[in-house]
This record gives structure tokens, C-alpha cells and sequence, in this order.
């Protein structure tokens, strides 16, 4: 059950890195309307290629992986003036939408990534076990 509730956050991470990478890409791929020739830098890979190790390697820390990569470019993202500024003015909505997607996308990928790693087991109840002494008074006589 542990395993599956893990993987279910590492997926929500990977869907959240997509994300990403769509509030990257989109605008240049919309303003170019094609899909090589908005290529602007190699952002969208790198959130695209986290994703797929994330989504590959099963370990338990992998989706740290992405949460390094989303607390960097977020960091990256609100220190650049240009960048705040547009998130800031609406006066170009696909630039201000697609920011702010991107932004949510990390952060997402930030918080399912320490979901996916926090998510604790829950402790299997005790059973009466053959070789472990028997209170007679509470649990009654041995059979």
C-alpha cells in the first residue's frame, strides 16, 4: 500500500514537471506555431527529462530529483526581473498565463516530490504470536 500511495505521488510529480514545461513552451510554440522553431531554450527538456527518470527509476528518492530541479529554476524564475515583471502585468495574457503555470508546476512538483518521499507505512497491528509469552488473564487460556 506504501509503494503504490509513493508511486501516485511520484506520478502527480512528473504530471507537475509537464506542466512546467507546457508554461515554458507554450507561448513560443504558439507565437511560431510550430514546435521545433519555438524551441527558445533547453528548460522544457531538462523539466521533461526529470520527469522521465522520475517516472523511471523506482527508488524512494528519486522525486528529490525533481524537487532540487523545481526549487532551482523556481529561484531561477523569481530572480529575474523580466520574468517577475511579467507575472506581475497582464499585458500580454499567454506570456502571464503560460508564467504563471510554470510557476505552479514547480511548486506542485516540489510538494508532490516531498509527498512522494515523506509518505510513511502504517504500523501492522500486533498478533498473537506462539512463542511470545500469553497473559491467561486477558487473553485466555492456551489451546
Amino acid at each position: 500500500m506504501v509503494k503504490a500511495e509513493r508511486r501516485r505521488w511520484a506520478i502527480a510529480t512528473c504530471v507537475a514537471l509537464v506542466v512546467a514545461a507546457i508554461g515554458d513552451a507554450g507561448p513560443e510554440i504558439i507565437e511560431s506555431r510550430s514546435l521545433v522553431a519555438g524551441y527558445d531554450g533547453p528548460g522544457p527538456l531538462i523539466y521533461l527529462g526529470v520527469a522521465a527518470m522520475v517516472a523511471a527509476f523506482r527508488w524512494r528518492f528519486t522525486p528529490l530529483l525533481a524537487v532540487v530541479t523545481g526549487v532551482l529554476f523556481l529561484f531561477g524564475g523569481f530572480s529575474d526581473a523580466s520574468f517577475v515583471g511579467r507575472l506581475g502585468t497582464p499585458t500580454e495574457p499567454v506570456q502571464f498565463y503560460a508564467g504563471w503555470l510554470q510557476m505552479a508546476g514547480f511548486a506542485a512538483a516540489v510538494a508532490f516530490g516531498i509527498a512522494a518521499v515523506w509518505v510513511h507505512g502504517s504500523v501492522p497491528a500486533r498478533t498473537a504470536d506462539a512463542d511470545r509469552r500469553q497473559d491467561t488473564e486477558t487473553e485466555g487460556p492456551r489451546r
